[in-house]
Protein backbone atom coordinates (compact mmCIF):
# COMPACT_ATOMS: atom_id res chain seq x y z
CA UNK A 1 0.00 0.00 0.00
CA UNK A 2 0.56 4.15 -0.21
CA UNK A 3 2.95 4.82 2.53
CA UNK A 4 5.24 8.07 3.76
CA UNK A 5 8.52 7.42 2.98
CA UNK A 6 10.84 10.31 2.05
CA UNK A 7 9.34 14.30 2.29
CA UNK A 8 8.70 14.20 -1.67
CA UNK A 9 6.37 10.88 -1.17
CA UNK A 10 4.56 12.29 2.22
CA UNK A 11 1.46 13.45 0.96
CA UNK A 12 0.36 9.76 -0.15
CA UNK A 13 0.70 8.49 -3.62
CA UNK A 14 4.27 8.96 -6.08
CA UNK A 15 5.49 8.00 -9.00
CA UNK A 16 4.89 4.95 -19.30
CA UNK A 17 5.63 4.20 -21.98
CA UNK A 18 2.97 3.36 -24.61
CA UNK A 19 3.72 0.59 -26.32
CA UNK A 20 3.91 -0.05 -30.21
CA UNK A 21 0.83 0.05 -32.75
CA UNK A 22 1.00 -3.43 -34.74
CA UNK A 23 -2.75 -4.88 -35.40
CA UNK A 24 -5.28 -3.13 -34.13
CA UNK A 25 -8.06 -3.04 -36.67
CA UNK A 26 -8.85 -0.08 -38.77
CA UNK A 27 -12.90 0.11 -37.46
CA UNK A 28 -12.65 -0.51 -34.44
CA UNK A 29 -15.53 0.15 -32.06
CA UNK A 30 -15.66 1.85 -28.71
CA UNK A 31 -15.14 -1.20 -26.48
CA UNK A 32 -16.28 -1.10 -22.13
CA UNK A 33 -14.75 0.24 -19.52
CA UNK A 34 -14.19 -2.44 -17.20
CA UNK A 35 -10.77 -4.75 -16.93
CA UNK A 36 -10.79 -8.50 -19.06
CA UNK A 37 -7.51 -9.81 -16.81
CA UNK A 38 -5.65 -9.31 -13.92
CA UNK A 39 -2.10 -9.91 -12.47
CA UNK A 40 -1.33 -9.86 -8.69
CA UNK A 41 -5.04 -10.91 -7.52
CA UNK A 42 -6.86 -14.24 -8.27
CA UNK A 43 -9.93 -12.47 -9.27
CA UNK A 44 -11.70 -8.98 -9.73
CA UNK A 45 -13.13 -8.63 -6.25
CA UNK A 46 -10.11 -9.39 -4.39
CA UNK A 47 -7.68 -6.75 -3.65
CA UNK A 48 -4.94 -7.06 -0.64
CA UNK A 49 -1.43 -7.36 -1.28
CA UNK A 50 0.61 -10.30 -1.28
CA UNK A 51 -2.09 -12.56 -1.90
CA UNK A 52 -3.81 -15.16 -0.23
CA UNK A 53 -1.12 -14.80 3.09
CA UNK A 54 0.76 -11.93 3.16
CA UNK A 55 4.38 -13.19 1.45
CA UNK A 56 5.45 -12.91 -1.84
CA UNK A 57 4.60 -15.74 -4.29
CA UNK A 58 5.10 -15.57 -8.28
CA UNK A 59 1.72 -14.74 -9.02
CA UNK A 60 1.36 -11.65 -6.15
CA UNK A 61 2.01 -8.63 -5.96
CA UNK A 62 2.42 -5.71 -3.14
CA UNK A 63 2.92 -1.70 -4.35
CA UNK A 64 4.15 0.64 -2.72
CA UNK A 65 4.90 4.54 -3.87
CA UNK A 66 4.06 4.62 -7.37
CA UNK A 67 4.66 1.02 -9.41
CA UNK A 68 5.08 1.09 -12.38
CA UNK A 69 4.53 -1.15 -15.93
CA UNK A 70 6.70 -1.73 -19.40
CA UNK A 71 5.56 -3.60 -22.39
CA UNK A 72 8.30 -4.73 -24.63
CA UNK A 73 8.74 -4.67 -28.55
CA UNK A 74 8.31 -8.43 -28.10
CA UNK A 75 4.82 -8.23 -26.41
CA UNK A 76 6.60 -8.92 -22.90
CA UNK A 77 5.22 -7.29 -19.87
CA UNK A 78 7.23 -5.96 -16.77
CA UNK A 79 5.72 -4.92 -13.77
CA UNK A 80 7.91 -2.99 -10.23
CA UNK A 81 6.54 -5.05 -7.47
CA UNK A 82 8.07 -2.29 -5.56
CA UNK A 83 6.50 -3.51 -2.03
CA UNK A 84 8.28 -6.72 -2.51
CA UNK A 85 11.56 -4.61 -3.99
CA UNK A 86 11.66 -6.99 -7.57
CA UNK A 87 10.56 -6.44 -11.17
CA UNK A 88 8.05 -9.47 -12.25
CA UNK A 89 7.53 -10.13 -15.82
CA UNK A 90 4.91 -12.23 -18.16
CA UNK A 91 5.63 -13.50 -21.56
CA UNK A 92 2.20 -11.70 -23.14
CA UNK A 93 0.87 -8.74 -22.45
CA UNK A 94 -1.90 -9.28 -24.74
CA UNK A 95 -2.56 -12.69 -23.30
CA UNK A 96 -1.96 -13.16 -19.81
CA UNK A 97 -4.68 -15.15 -18.02
CA UNK A 98 -6.07 -13.78 -14.86
CA UNK A 99 -3.93 -14.83 -11.42
CA UNK A 100 -1.11 -16.08 -13.89
CA UNK A 101 2.28 -16.51 -12.37
CA UNK A 102 5.08 -14.43 -13.52
CA UNK A 103 8.11 -16.64 -15.05
CA UNK A 104 11.10 -14.49 -14.73
CA UNK A 105 11.78 -12.07 -11.15
CA UNK A 106 14.44 -9.21 -11.10
CA UNK A 107 15.97 -7.89 -7.84
CA UNK A 108 15.57 -11.22 -5.96
CA UNK A 109 17.34 -14.68 -5.89
CA UNK A 110 13.22 -16.21 -6.16
CA UNK A 111 9.91 -16.00 -6.51
CA UNK A 112 9.17 -15.98 -2.66
CA UNK A 113 11.86 -13.80 -0.88
CA UNK A 114 10.94 -10.21 -1.14
CA UNK A 115 14.47 -8.27 1.06
CA UNK A 116 15.01 -5.46 0.36
CA UNK A 117 18.90 -4.19 -1.24
CA UNK A 118 19.08 -0.48 0.04
CA UNK A 119 21.79 0.96 1.57
CA UNK A 120 20.48 1.02 5.24
CA UNK A 121 19.85 -2.59 4.51
CA UNK A 122 23.25 -3.78 3.49
CA UNK A 123 23.11 -3.12 -0.07
CA UNK A 124 23.13 -2.50 -2.62
CA UNK A 125 24.06 -4.69 -5.79
CA UNK A 126 23.90 -5.20 -9.12
CA UNK A 127 21.32 -7.91 -8.51
CA UNK A 128 19.51 -6.04 -6.11
CA UNK A 129 16.57 -3.33 -5.57
CA UNK A 130 15.43 -1.02 -3.37
CA UNK A 131 11.61 0.16 -4.28
CA UNK A 132 11.84 0.01 -7.36
CA UNK A 133 9.36 2.23 -9.61
CA UNK A 134 9.91 3.54 -13.45
CA UNK A 135 10.16 0.81 -16.27
CA UNK A 136 11.45 1.09 -20.00
CA UNK A 137 12.30 -1.52 -22.32
CA UNK A 138 14.17 -0.17 -24.95
CA UNK A 139 13.82 -1.49 -29.23
CA UNK A 140 16.73 -4.22 -28.19
CA UNK A 141 15.19 -5.67 -25.55
CA UNK A 142 17.00 -3.94 -22.66
CA UNK A 143 15.20 -3.10 -19.40
CA UNK A 144 15.55 0.21 -17.91
CA UNK A 145 14.37 0.45 -13.90
CA UNK A 146 14.59 3.47 -12.12
CA UNK A 147 15.77 2.42 -8.73
CA UNK A 148 14.37 4.51 -6.29
CA UNK A 149 15.83 4.64 -2.79
CA UNK A 150 19.30 3.40 -4.43
CA UNK A 151 19.40 7.11 -6.48
CA UNK A 152 20.01 5.21 -9.20
CA UNK A 153 18.86 4.05 -12.94
CA UNK A 154 19.94 0.10 -13.68
CA UNK A 155 19.92 -1.00 -17.33
CA UNK A 156 19.74 -4.89 -17.57
CA UNK A 157 20.51 -6.50 -21.05
CA UNK A 158 17.84 -8.72 -22.13
CA UNK A 159 17.26 -10.19 -19.01
CA UNK A 160 14.49 -12.49 -20.38
CA UNK A 161 17.46 -13.88 -22.55
CA UNK A 162 20.29 -13.25 -20.31
CA UNK A 163 20.10 -13.13 -16.64
CA UNK A 164 18.84 -10.70 -13.70
CA UNK A 165 22.40 -8.84 -12.99
CA UNK A 166 22.44 -5.34 -14.14
CA UNK A 167 25.00 -3.91 -16.85
CA UNK A 168 24.59 -0.30 -16.68
CA UNK A 169 24.28 2.12 -13.44
CA UNK A 170 23.41 5.51 -14.06
CA UNK A 171 23.46 8.02 -10.95
CA UNK A 172 25.85 6.06 -9.23
CA UNK A 173 29.87 5.97 -8.90
CA UNK A 174 29.36 1.72 -9.19
CA UNK A 175 27.09 -0.79 -8.44
CA UNK A 176 27.76 -0.90 -4.75
CA UNK A 177 26.70 2.73 -3.95
CA UNK A 178 23.43 4.78 -3.12
CA UNK A 179 24.36 8.00 -2.31
CA UNK A 180 21.61 11.12 -2.55
CA UNK A 181 23.13 13.37 -5.60
CA UNK A 182 26.72 11.31 -5.33
CA UNK A 183 27.15 12.31 -1.86
CA UNK A 184 25.71 15.94 -2.12
CA UNK A 185 22.66 15.31 -0.58
CA UNK A 186 19.41 17.53 -0.99
CA UNK A 187 21.34 20.38 -1.19
CA UNK A 188 22.75 20.27 -4.68
CA UNK A 189 22.67 18.39 -7.49
CA UNK A 190 24.91 17.18 -10.81
CA UNK A 191 24.06 16.34 -14.41
CA UNK A 192 26.02 13.19 -13.26
CA UNK A 193 23.25 12.19 -10.18
CA UNK A 194 20.08 11.52 -9.15
CA UNK A 195 17.65 11.67 -5.75
CA UNK A 196 14.54 9.20 -5.66
CA UNK A 197 14.46 8.56 -9.66
CA UNK A 198 10.50 8.07 -10.20
CA UNK A 199 10.45 6.96 -14.39
CA UNK A 200 12.57 6.12 -17.23
CA UNK A 201 11.67 6.19 -20.65
CA UNK A 202 14.23 5.09 -23.54
CA UNK A 203 13.18 7.01 -26.88
CA UNK A 204 15.91 5.87 -29.90
CA UNK A 205 18.99 7.14 -28.70
CA UNK A 206 16.88 9.42 -26.02
CA UNK A 207 17.14 8.67 -22.45
CA UNK A 208 15.08 10.40 -19.95
CA UNK A 209 14.41 10.22 -16.03
CA UNK A 210 12.34 11.86 -13.91
CA UNK A 211 14.61 12.83 -11.37
CA UNK A 212 12.03 13.29 -8.96
CA UNK A 213 13.46 14.48 -5.41
CA UNK A 214 15.06 17.13 -7.51
CA UNK A 215 12.30 18.58 -9.09
CA UNK A 216 13.61 18.16 -12.89
CA UNK A 217 13.28 15.90 -15.49
CA UNK A 218 16.79 14.76 -17.17
CA UNK A 219 17.75 14.03 -21.28
CA UNK A 220 20.85 11.72 -21.80
CA UNK A 221 21.90 11.17 -25.12
CA UNK A 222 22.77 7.30 -25.87
CA UNK A 223 24.05 7.88 -29.53
CA UNK A 224 27.80 7.20 -27.80
CA UNK A 225 26.79 4.48 -25.90
CA UNK A 226 27.08 4.58 -21.71
CA UNK A 227 30.65 4.54 -20.90
CA UNK A 228 31.74 5.52 -17.93
CA UNK A 229 29.74 7.98 -15.70
CA UNK A 230 26.66 9.07 -17.98
CA UNK A 231 26.10 12.82 -17.48
CA UNK A 232 22.97 14.05 -18.66
CA UNK A 233 22.82 17.37 -21.23
CA UNK A 234 18.84 18.71 -21.06
CA UNK A 235 17.36 19.57 -17.72
CA UNK A 236 13.46 20.98 -17.12
CA UNK A 237 12.37 22.61 -14.30
CA UNK A 238 15.50 24.29 -13.12
CA UNK A 239 15.97 26.53 -15.74
CA UNK A 240 19.07 24.81 -17.07
CA UNK A 241 20.74 24.39 -14.62
CA UNK A 242 22.10 20.91 -13.54
CA UNK A 243 23.28 22.17 -10.02
CA UNK A 244 20.02 23.00 -8.75
CA UNK A 245 17.51 20.90 -7.13
CA UNK A 246 14.74 23.12 -6.14
CA UNK A 247 11.19 22.55 -5.67
CA UNK A 248 9.44 25.14 -7.90
CA UNK A 249 12.50 27.10 -8.59
CA UNK A 250 11.85 30.15 -9.08
CA UNK A 251 15.59 31.25 -10.32
CA UNK A 252 16.31 34.13 -7.48
CA UNK A 253 19.18 32.48 -6.36
CA UNK A 254 17.70 32.26 -3.11
CA UNK A 255 16.46 28.88 -3.12
CA UNK A 256 16.75 26.16 -0.57
CA UNK A 257 15.38 22.57 -0.47
CA UNK A 258 13.13 23.07 3.00
CA UNK A 259 10.68 19.86 3.27
CA UNK A 260 7.67 19.86 1.25
CA UNK A 261 8.09 24.03 1.19
CA UNK A 262 8.30 25.54 -2.99
CA UNK A 263 10.73 28.13 -3.23
CA UNK A 264 7.80 29.87 -5.33
CA UNK A 265 4.44 29.54 -7.24
CA UNK A 266 4.89 27.23 -9.75
CA UNK A 267 5.37 28.45 -13.22
CA UNK A 268 5.76 27.46 -16.80
CA UNK A 269 9.71 27.02 -16.24
CA UNK A 270 10.01 24.62 -12.67
CA UNK A 271 8.84 22.02 -11.02
CA UNK A 272 7.41 20.28 -7.82
CA UNK A 273 8.43 16.02 -7.99
CA UNK A 274 8.11 15.31 -11.20
CA UNK A 275 7.10 11.86 -11.82
CA UNK A 276 5.35 10.72 -14.88
CA UNK A 277 7.45 11.22 -18.22
CA UNK A 278 5.85 11.13 -22.02
CA UNK A 279 7.14 11.83 -25.55
CA UNK A 280 4.84 11.77 -28.39
CA UNK A 281 4.65 11.29 -32.22
CA UNK A 282 5.29 15.18 -32.43
CA UNK A 283 8.33 15.68 -30.51
CA UNK A 284 6.32 17.08 -27.48
CA UNK A 285 7.74 15.81 -24.11
CA UNK A 286 4.82 15.49 -21.12
CA UNK A 287 5.55 15.52 -17.72
CA UNK A 288 3.21 14.40 -14.70
CA UNK A 289 3.77 17.36 -12.22
CA UNK A 290 2.41 15.68 -8.93
CA UNK A 291 3.02 18.13 -6.50
CA UNK A 292 1.55 21.02 -8.41
CA UNK A 293 -1.55 18.70 -9.52
CA UNK A 294 -1.12 19.29 -13.09
CA UNK A 295 0.73 17.87 -16.57
CA UNK A 296 2.77 20.20 -18.52
CA UNK A 297 3.98 19.91 -22.26
CA UNK A 298 7.05 20.91 -23.85
CA UNK A 299 7.46 21.53 -27.24
CA UNK A 300 10.16 20.78 -29.88
CA UNK A 301 11.83 19.80 -26.24
CA UNK A 302 14.72 18.92 -27.48
CA UNK A 303 15.96 22.60 -28.57
CA UNK A 304 17.42 25.23 -25.94
CA UNK A 305 13.63 26.22 -24.71
CA UNK A 306 13.07 24.17 -21.47
CA UNK A 307 9.58 26.57 -20.45
CA UNK A 308 6.40 24.72 -21.07
CA UNK A 309 3.92 25.28 -23.70
CA UNK A 310 0.71 24.62 -21.89
CA UNK A 311 -0.47 22.70 -19.50
CA UNK A 312 -3.31 20.36 -17.94
CA UNK A 313 -5.42 20.50 -15.29
CA UNK A 314 -4.57 24.38 -14.02
CA UNK A 315 -6.38 27.02 -15.84
CA UNK A 316 -2.77 28.94 -15.84
CA UNK A 317 1.01 28.32 -15.03
CA UNK A 318 0.54 29.64 -12.05
CA UNK A 319 -1.92 27.88 -10.50
CA UNK A 320 -1.29 24.16 -8.46
CA UNK A 321 -4.68 23.22 -6.40
CA UNK A 322 -6.16 20.15 -6.41
CA UNK A 323 -8.51 19.44 -9.09
CA UNK A 324 -9.02 23.52 -9.77
CA UNK A 325 -11.75 24.30 -11.44
CA UNK A 326 -13.72 21.25 -10.67
CA UNK A 327 -12.95 17.32 -11.33
CA UNK A 328 -13.87 17.99 -14.98
CA UNK A 329 -10.95 19.83 -15.55
CA UNK A 330 -8.84 19.28 -12.66
CA UNK A 331 -6.24 16.93 -11.50
CA UNK A 332 -5.11 15.75 -7.81
CA UNK A 333 -1.64 14.34 -7.87
CA UNK A 334 -1.26 13.10 -11.64
CA UNK A 335 1.71 10.36 -11.48
CA UNK A 336 1.89 9.03 -15.03
CA UNK A 337 1.75 9.95 -18.36
CA UNK A 338 1.33 8.16 -22.10
CA UNK A 339 0.62 8.29 -25.35
CA UNK A 340 -1.76 5.85 -27.11
CA UNK A 341 -0.05 4.20 -30.41
CA UNK A 342 -1.95 6.26 -32.72
CA UNK A 343 0.30 9.32 -30.94
CA UNK A 344 -3.31 11.26 -30.75
CA UNK A 345 -4.47 10.69 -27.05
CA UNK A 346 -2.98 11.51 -23.75
CA UNK A 347 -3.60 9.16 -20.86
CA UNK A 348 -2.81 10.38 -17.35
CA UNK A 349 -2.90 8.30 -14.53
CA UNK A 350 -4.77 10.93 -11.67
CA UNK A 351 -4.13 9.00 -8.43
CA UNK A 352 -5.37 11.19 -6.20
CA UNK A 353 -8.65 10.73 -7.88
CA UNK A 354 -8.78 7.28 -8.22
CA UNK A 355 -9.16 7.32 -12.27
CA UNK A 356 -7.19 7.28 -15.52
CA UNK A 357 -7.68 10.08 -17.92
CA UNK A 358 -8.40 10.12 -21.50
CA UNK A 359 -7.33 13.92 -23.39
CA UNK A 360 -8.81 12.90 -26.93
CA UNK A 361 -5.75 15.71 -28.70
CA UNK A 362 -2.97 16.38 -26.55
CA UNK A 363 -1.28 18.92 -29.07
CA UNK A 364 -4.48 20.87 -28.88
CA UNK A 365 -6.93 19.61 -26.03
CA UNK A 366 -6.76 20.19 -22.41
CA UNK A 367 -10.14 18.84 -20.85
CA UNK A 368 -10.57 15.20 -20.89
CA UNK A 369 -12.63 13.32 -22.98
CA UNK A 370 -13.06 10.06 -21.45
CA UNK A 371 -12.21 8.05 -17.88
CA UNK A 372 -11.55 4.74 -16.75
CA UNK A 373 -12.21 3.91 -12.61
CA UNK A 374 -15.33 5.83 -12.27
CA UNK A 375 -17.45 3.89 -14.56
CA UNK A 376 -17.31 6.74 -17.47
CA UNK A 377 -18.44 9.55 -15.18
CA UNK A 378 -15.86 12.49 -15.60
CA UNK A 379 -16.66 14.34 -12.34
CA UNK A 380 -16.38 11.45 -9.90
CA UNK A 381 -13.55 10.62 -7.36
CA UNK A 382 -14.46 7.87 -5.25
CA UNK A 383 -12.54 4.73 -4.06
CA UNK A 384 -12.98 2.07 -6.53
CA UNK A 385 -15.98 4.15 -7.89
CA UNK A 386 -17.74 4.07 -4.41
CA UNK A 387 -16.79 0.24 -3.55
CA UNK A 388 -14.66 1.71 -0.50
CA UNK A 389 -11.19 1.03 0.28
CA UNK A 390 -11.67 -3.24 1.18
CA UNK A 391 -14.43 -3.98 -2.15
CA UNK A 392 -13.59 -3.71 -5.61
CA UNK A 393 -14.52 -5.44 -9.04
CA UNK A 394 -13.50 -5.39 -12.51
CA UNK A 395 -14.46 -1.23 -12.86
CA UNK A 396 -12.73 0.33 -9.81
CA UNK A 397 -9.36 1.78 -9.44
CA UNK A 398 -7.59 2.78 -6.42
CA UNK A 399 -4.90 5.63 -6.84
CA UNK A 400 -3.66 4.18 -10.17
CA UNK A 401 -0.03 4.97 -10.37
CA UNK A 402 0.77 4.35 -14.11
CA UNK A 403 -0.90 3.13 -17.28
CA UNK A 404 0.33 1.88 -20.74
CA UNK A 405 -0.30 -0.22 -24.34
CA UNK A 406 0.18 -3.62 -25.49
CA UNK A 407 0.82 -4.02 -29.45
CA UNK A 408 -2.65 -4.52 -29.86
CA UNK A 409 -3.83 -0.98 -28.50
CA UNK A 410 -5.04 -3.22 -25.07
CA UNK A 411 -4.83 -0.91 -22.28
CA UNK A 412 -2.69 -1.80 -18.86
CA UNK A 413 -4.00 -0.13 -15.87
CA UNK A 414 -1.33 -0.25 -12.43
CA UNK A 415 -3.93 0.15 -9.90
CA UNK A 416 -1.61 0.31 -7.11
CA UNK A 417 -4.06 0.34 -3.73
CA UNK A 418 -5.82 -2.69 -4.91
CA UNK A 419 -2.39 -4.42 -5.87
CA UNK A 420 -3.31 -5.81 -9.04
CA UNK A 421 -2.55 -4.80 -12.54
CA UNK A 422 -5.34 -4.62 -14.97
CA UNK A 423 -6.11 -5.23 -18.43
CA UNK A 424 -8.69 -3.59 -21.10
CA UNK A 425 -8.99 -4.98 -24.14
CA UNK A 426 -9.08 -2.12 -27.13
CA UNK A 427 -10.92 -0.02 -24.49
CA UNK A 428 -10.44 3.30 -27.33
CA UNK A 429 -11.94 3.40 -30.32
CA UNK A 430 -9.60 4.06 -33.54
CA UNK A 431 -9.83 7.45 -33.66
CA UNK A 432 -10.74 9.63 -36.50
CA UNK A 433 -8.32 12.26 -37.71
CA UNK A 434 -10.73 14.79 -38.60
CA UNK A 435 -12.38 15.05 -34.89
CA UNK A 436 -9.94 17.69 -34.34
CA UNK A 437 -11.68 18.20 -30.57
CA UNK A 438 -12.04 14.70 -30.17
CA UNK A 439 -15.73 15.04 -29.09
CA UNK A 440 -16.89 12.20 -31.70
CA UNK A 441 -18.14 14.81 -33.67
CA UNK A 442 -17.17 16.05 -37.12
CA UNK A 443 -18.48 19.54 -36.83
CA UNK A 444 -17.99 23.65 -36.95
CA UNK A 445 -15.77 22.64 -33.64
CA UNK A 446 -13.26 21.06 -35.65
CA UNK A 447 -13.65 23.92 -38.71
CA UNK A 448 -12.63 26.64 -36.47
CA UNK A 449 -9.77 24.70 -35.23
CA UNK A 450 -8.22 23.62 -38.18
CA UNK A 451 -8.43 27.55 -39.54
CA UNK A 452 -6.60 28.98 -36.60
CA UNK A 453 -3.99 26.33 -38.31
CA UNK A 454 -4.20 26.56 -41.88
CA UNK A 455 -1.05 27.89 -43.33
CA UNK A 456 0.78 28.36 -46.76
CA UNK A 457 3.76 26.01 -48.61
CA UNK A 458 5.76 28.56 -46.94
CA UNK A 459 5.27 28.72 -43.70
CA UNK A 460 6.61 26.88 -40.48
CA UNK A 461 3.96 24.54 -38.52
CA UNK A 462 3.42 25.62 -35.07
CA UNK A 463 3.90 22.53 -33.17
CA UNK A 464 0.42 22.63 -31.85
CA UNK A 465 -0.76 22.43 -34.88
CA UNK A 466 1.15 19.30 -35.91
CA UNK A 467 -1.65 16.95 -35.10
CA UNK A 468 -3.50 18.41 -37.43
CA UNK A 469 -1.14 18.06 -40.47
CA UNK A 470 -3.43 14.71 -41.63
CA UNK A 471 -1.30 14.56 -45.14
CA UNK A 472 2.16 14.44 -43.07
CA UNK A 473 3.58 17.57 -45.92
CA UNK A 474 4.17 19.56 -42.40
CA UNK A 475 1.51 22.11 -43.13
CA UNK A 476 -2.49 22.57 -42.79
CA UNK A 477 -4.05 23.34 -46.17
CA UNK A 478 -6.88 22.49 -48.34
CA UNK A 479 -6.02 18.55 -47.99
CA UNK A 480 -6.85 18.98 -44.38
CA UNK A 481 -9.59 21.16 -44.78
CA UNK A 482 -10.95 18.15 -47.43
CA UNK A 483 -10.64 15.69 -44.98
CA UNK A 484 -12.67 17.67 -42.30
CA UNK A 485 -15.67 17.83 -45.11
CA UNK A 486 -15.12 14.26 -46.33
CA UNK A 487 -16.22 13.43 -42.61
CA UNK A 488 -19.24 16.56 -41.75
CA UNK A 489 -22.02 15.42 -39.65
CA UNK A 490 -22.65 18.06 -37.33
CA UNK A 491 -25.31 16.17 -36.07
CA UNK A 492 -23.66 14.50 -32.23
CA UNK A 493 -23.77 10.92 -34.03
CA UNK A 494 -20.63 8.87 -33.91
CA UNK A 495 -18.30 9.67 -36.38
CA UNK A 496 -17.49 6.17 -39.00
CA UNK A 497 -13.87 5.68 -39.17
CA UNK A 498 -14.17 4.86 -42.47
CA UNK A 499 -14.46 8.44 -43.36
CA UNK A 500 -10.74 8.76 -42.89
CA UNK A 501 -9.62 6.24 -45.03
Amino acid sequence: MLCNRESWWRAGVLFGVAGVWIGAAANAVPQDRVADAVLGQPDFVSNQPNQPDGTPTAGNLAFEFAPHAAVAPSGRLYVSDSGNHRVLSWPSAATFASGAAADLVIGQPDFTSGAMDCSFSGGPSASGLCFPQGLSVDADENLWVADAINHRVLMFLDPAATDAIADIVLGQADFNSAEQNLGLGEAAARADSLNYPGRVLVRGAHLYVADSGNSRVLHYSLSQGVQGQLAADRVWGQFGDFTAPFKNNDNSGNCANTGEQGCGPPSADNLFNPIGIAVDAYDSLYVADWANNRVLRFDDHLTSDTTADAVFGQATFAGNAPNSGGLVSGLAQPTDVAVDPTGLRLLAADAGNNRVLVFGSPLRITTARAVFGQLGDLSANAVNHGLGDAATDAGGLFAPTASTFDGLANLVVVDTNNARVLRLDMPLRTPVLADIDGDDDVDAGDYRNLWSCLNGPAAPLDPTCRRLDFTGDRRTDLHEVSRVFGCFSGTGSVVDPSCDD
